[in-house]
């Protein structure tokens, strides 16, 4: 929980509104003389059940606990989080500080990088060189793949580090430096080849490294977890791919070589897992930019195991993707032309993507174009592993595949693939739908425990509020393509539209993105960044000018819409029937604008399903 869902959390804006005026019960709302313009009939209410205020007089206005004080207070949100946060008795400390810390670290990592390419040019890093020559890989790629040698002796990274200024603490914190029980420093990483890792916005996040002594152990070795680096949030040469996987879709080995080597030949859409599981993090990255995603997986029967493990952890996450993404958009995933398309490729025996595309380059692309879909190639590997021709063999395949169907939420496409699972294995469908539920219950769990969720953002609840998850697809599209929609279309988003403050805020940082003149006077407040990091870098994935123009009208039209039905229900509890049956009444004037504007939003949006008509 952050900071601020903390202080939301204990704040009542009941007994917060009523420090600064007397409230009256109103039903199930209070109401009060507005605390921001003269009046003398009460127009300002307060709604405990949604924790919100609104004045329906002059100011026509309204919000949370925070845009209260706000604008009470004047001050910004910032000092509105330090005033509430003392008020609740949670101290806020200074996330910019945070922020710091990580600028510090990527400066660090980026000094080592340096270091790194400077100690591959040394003599002593001879045999290195002649390693990546053995390998194949050119000058060029050296270079743009910035390859490195750390030293094995001396800890000459440290020295050369702390006589730049930086800490051996900040060195450890960074993941480049150890301790020994005696409180020594000593380097991480001694006698590598050295591989930078940049993150999605191109900064040096950490690094591979592989041995290059058949005895040193481990023989592959990446920074450890730090602020700055998580590997399971990041997909290498993504900063280089971002156009090309835009343009073309998304091919994702395993190792760092496999994805340099397809770099060097031209296929410039590869990026690579670093041997993890595709995770939601990575997921995310990937729809920011494409629907159509292809894994390219080595060979190997002895890891074949491991590999089909990766692929239930992938397939999961994909499937979550696209519930949610549907949830979005108003529509079953089978509505959704960018529904993500996930297939595989896999390496003949005792291949990798690295020694495929050096020795067969022009193979390539016939070899990704011929990959199967998830589902099919899944089907294909179990039923290779038994023996189908006993009912043993064939209960097993079935039992296993029907654990990556119960995980669809889509029932058309369960339907679909039970029908192809019935056709396989002779077994009919009504016996396959009753022996889901078993075969989707994780090993060892009790029956009356629910199905575990896939990855841990399955256990993530979605927004409680549609209007949240409208609001934050809104900042999602501004934020990923305001360039494209254009600053009209950006100015044309109101935000009284939005009842969030915090969604209020990153919505003006928006819009000074397009006032030249004050580009450099606004920015994400350290409190909001990991709010702001979540809608940048998650979905949704546009891929044409017309269906971004599309994505924002419609949800515009939606956000808009529930702002009308919301101020609506408002009226209707806070007012008293004369104000409302009053035609005169200010109260009955906003109720009929609304009603106008909700029948206008109807006339401008897309057809309605059959379901919701």
């Amino acid at each position: 929980m952050t900071q601020l869902d903390d202080v939301k959390s204990r704040l009542d804006i009941v007994e917060l509104v009523g420090g600064y005026v007397q409230l009256q019960r109103s039903g199930s709302s209070f109401k009060a003389n507005c605390p921001f313009h003269q009046e003398r009939t009460p127009s300002f209410f307060v709604f405990p059940d949604r924790q919100s205020w609104r004045c329906f007089g002059a100011c026509a206005d309204g919000g949370d606990a925070f845009s209260f004080v706000m604008k009470k207070e004047r001050v910004d949100f910032r000092e509105a989080l330090a005033r509430l946060g003392a008020r609740v008795g949670i101290t806020i400390t200074d996330q910019s500080e945070t922020a710091g810390r990580s600028q510090l670290l990527f400066g660090i990592n980026d000094a080592a990088r340096q270091f790194f390419q400077r100690s591959l040019a040394e003599p002593e890093a001879a045999f290195v060189r002649e390693y990546l020559l053995g390998r194949g890989v050119s000058e060029r790629s050296l270079q743009t793949f910035e390859f490195g040698y750390s030293p094995a002796r001396d800890n000459r990274l440290l020295k050369h580090l702390t006589d730049a200024g930086y800490s051996a603490e900040d060195l450890v914190e960074a993941g480049l430096a150890r301790t020994t029980d005696d409180g020594r420093y000593y380097d991480l990483f001694r006698g590598r080849l050295m591989i930078p890792i940049r993150d999605w916005s191109a900064r040096v996040a950490g690094f591979g490294s592989r041995a290059l002594d058949d005895n040193a152990t481990p023989k592959y070795l990446n920074t450890p977890r730090t602020p700055v680096f998580d590997k399971s949030r990041i997909l290498y040469a993504m900063n280089l791919a971002k156009e090309p996987v835009r343009q073309h879709g998304a091919v994702i080995v395993e190792g760092y070589m496999d994805a340099v080597m397809a770099h060097q030949h031209g296929f410039d859409n590869v990026v690579a897992s670093m041997g993890t599981a595709l995770t939601e993090h990575q997921v995310a990255l990937v729809r920011r930019l494409t629907h159509r995603v292809t894994m390219a997986l080595d060979g190997d029967p002895a890891g074949r195991n491991a590999t089909l493990r990766s692929l239930e952890s992938s397939w999961g996450v994909f499937q979550q993707r696209d519930q949610r993404s549907a949830g979005q958009a108003g529509a079953s995933v089978l509505q959704q032309p960018e529904a993500l398309d996930l297939r595989v490729a896999e390496l003949p025996p005792g291949k990798d993507p690295d020694d495929y595309i050096r020795q067969s380059p022009n193979d390539w692309t016939e070899f990704i174009d011929g990959a199967s879909p998830l589902f099919d190639y899944l089907l294909a590997a179990l039923t290779d592993r038994v023996d189908t021709s006993t009912a043993d063999g064939r209960s097993w395949a079935a039992q296993t595949m029907l654990r990556f169907v119960a995980h669809v939420p889509d029932p058309i496409k369960r339907d679909f693939y039970l029908d192809a699972l019935s056709a396989h294995f002779g077994v009919d469908v009504a016996t396959l739908r009753a022996a889901m539920p078993m075969a989707a219950r994780p090993e060892g769990q009790s029956r009356r425990t629910n199905r575990a969720p896939v990855t841990a953002d399955d256990a993530t609840p979605l927004p409680g509020s549609d209007k949240n998850a409208t609001e934050e697809l809104v900042l999602k599209i501004l934020l990923q393509h305001a360039e494209q929609v254009g600053e009209e279309a950006v100015k044309s988003v109101r935000s009284e539209w939005f009842s969030r403050t915090e969604n209020r805020e990153i919505l003006r940082y928006v819009f000074s993105r397009m006032e030249p003149i004050s580009n450099d006077e606004v920015s994400v407040t350290p409190e909001l960044e990991q709010h702001f990091n979540q809608l940048l870098n998650s979905d949704p994935v546009l891929s044409t000018p017309a269906k971004i123009e599309s994505a924002l009208k419609q949800a515009c039209l939606r956000l808009q819409r529930e702002h009308s039905i919301d101020q609506n229900s408002q009226l209707t509890s806070a007012m008293d029937e004369e104000a409302l049956m009053d035609p005169n009444s200010p109260a009955a004037s906003l109720l009929r604008d609304n009603k106008n504007s909700l029948r206008e939003i109807d006339q401008l949006r897309q057809p309605a399903s059959p379901h919701h008509r």
